[in-house]
């Protein structure tokens, strides 16, 4: 995969020094084109305003980048513009028939179903499931060492899907569990997204494919030509185990989400383990993506089984896994935590490192706060992303005349975790993050907890993080100096493009 970043490096060497010799030698003619790239890009920014599914931040962002820097906003809009991705008629059979065979399975279900739950069955078609059990992993230490030891118990099957893989101590150890238990005759299923995952090198991946395990790539990025899938991102993070037991949240693999980087003092985050018949769902989700990836006819077939799925009861949990992505005719995921933040009586707290809301996540909240709803959120005070963290910033003035409470996590860490909590009553963890790139085009997911131990477990971890947050005040962002401010406001602008 390393060989793709070269590939697409030369190619943009020689774009730059093609242009860089004709405008030397044939001025004019460089001139003219200058002149129509304008022209389709002016062309471009009307279809844009003039698209009906797109959402009216990311068309201004997406105008102001073709007014302002024309060749550059034209190039970026034709490979990173398309937010709409569409499973083939292969992919689309295998993917309904794996559906509708979870549909048939025994599950716990919840009688009588709660006017919240009720709403989410028919937005998601996914049903809220009891007779699980749920675990709240707070950090990467608990969280890598509940996976191994999983992992390592593994006596049928492993489904792995992660956006993110980064080549270091901790993915060598994940490598050398899977190549072992495939020796042991675990069927071993190894996915990554394509762009998260670019830098995974080919001799990482054909190690597991050496030791017999099945590799997929999502949406890979194999030559400068496939660069147009580069914004069509599976951000998603799943582990399925013998179909019995499950992960799912914020965390990738790598040592950085151990706190292993000099950038940050801590990495905070959220993951969470599932046992119990909701993993089926948990399955499904992987088993979506796979036969997404394989594209072949007749490939759900074997997955139609019960070794992949189990009912079991073992606890009393109720939950829910929604999952979307841009195949979706609707955003899924997004309008059912719009659902849960409609549902607020007293209290809503939300936890994400990239805050950017479009305009009916912002006016929901504000909304619910001007209602007297106790709203709060915790972002980062020091970011991975220049873009991102000042983007955070552009909406704290809007949040904080509706009253909303605004903490910015400690400034020398970073907090990563993706959760969102009613009343202290329902939660939900995944990889959404609380932005438009999330909500409209990548492929996420988020586990709904409607009852059990873990969501008390979630409301202590957040006042946790409160404490080591710091409350902006309006202020505060009277004392901003004007480039603060002008940075805020150009991220803001340009951050739903990430």
């Amino acid at each position: 995969m390393n060989q793709t970043l070269r590939q697409f490096g030369l190619v943009l060497l020689a774009i730059v020094l093609t242009i860089g010799v004709l405008f030397a030698f044939y001025p004019r003619f460089i001139l003219i084109v200058l002149t129509l790239l304008e022209l389709i890009s002016i062309l471009l920014s009307i279809y844009i305003l003039l698209k009906k599914t797109a959402v009216t931040s990311v068309k201004i962002a997406w105008v102001l980048t073709l007014y302002c820097v024309p060749f550059v906003g034209l190039f970026l809009y034709l490979f990173f513009g398309r937010s709409k991705l569409k499973s083939n008629a292969v992919q689309r059979k295998e993917q309904e028939e794996l559906v509708q065979y979870v549909q048939t399975l025994h599950q716990v279900k919840v009688d009588p179903l709660n006017n919240l739950q009720m709403k989410n069955e028919r937005l998601s078609a996914k049903a809220v499931t009891g007779g699980n059990q749920f675990e709240v992993l707070t950090d990467g230490e608990e969280t890598f060492e509940m996976i191994f030891s999983a992992l390592n118990d593994a006596h049928d099957h492993i489904h792995l899907f992660y956006f993110i893989i980064k080549e270091d101590e901790v993915a060598d150890q994940l490598r050398k569990i899977l190549i072992r238990k495939a020796s042991e005759g675990v069927q071993v299923r190894f996915a990554v997204d394509g762009l998260g995952s670019l830098k995974l090198s080919d001799s990482y991946l054909d190690s597991l494919k050496a030791a017999g395990i099945e590799v997929a790539v999502f949406n890979p990025i194999r030559s400068f030509y496939h660069i147009s899938r580069v914004n069509w991102r599976n951000h998603r993070k799943v582990i399925v185990i013998d179909g019995k037991i499950g992960f799912a949240g914020g965390l990738n693999v790598g040592n950085e989400y151990l706190g292993i980087t000099p950038k940050f003092s801590h990495w905070r985050d959220t993951h969470l383990k599932i046992t119990g018949p909701l993993v089926n769902q948990l399955q499904e989700t992987f088993l979506y993506d796979w036969l997404y990836m394989k594209n072949t006819s007749g490939s759900a077939s074997q997955f139609m089984s019960e070794t992949y799925f189990s009912d079991a009861a073992v606890g009393s949990d109720e939950g829910q896994v929604v999952y979307g992505g841009p195949y979706d005719s609707e955003r899924v995921v997004r309008d059912v935590l719009f659902n849960m933040i409609d549902s607020a009586k007293e209290k809503i707290s939300i936890a994400s490192p990239y805050f950017v809301p479009d305009d009916e996540l912002l006016a929901l909240l504000r909304r619910a706060a001007r209602n007297g709803i106790q709203v709060e959120i915790i972002i980062p005070g020091k970011g991975d992303r220049k873009l991102s963290y000042y983007g955070n910033d552009y909406y704290i003035e809007s949040l904080l005349s509706a009253g909303i409470h605004v903490y910015k996590y400690d400034d020398t860490a970073f907090i990563h975790c993706k959760v969102m909590i009613v009343d202290d009553q329902i939660a939900t963890i995944g990889s959404t993050n609380f932005d438009i790139r999330s909500f409209d085009i990548n492929h996420e997911i988020s586990v709904i907890l409607y009852s059990g131990q873990a969501i008390q477990t979630l409301v202590t971890n957040f006042n946790t993080d409160r404490s080591n947050a710091k409350q902006i005040t309006e202020h505060e962002l009277l004392q901003r100096t004007t480039w603060q401010r002008i940075k805020a406001k150009l991220s803001g602008l340009f951050a739903p493009l990430l």
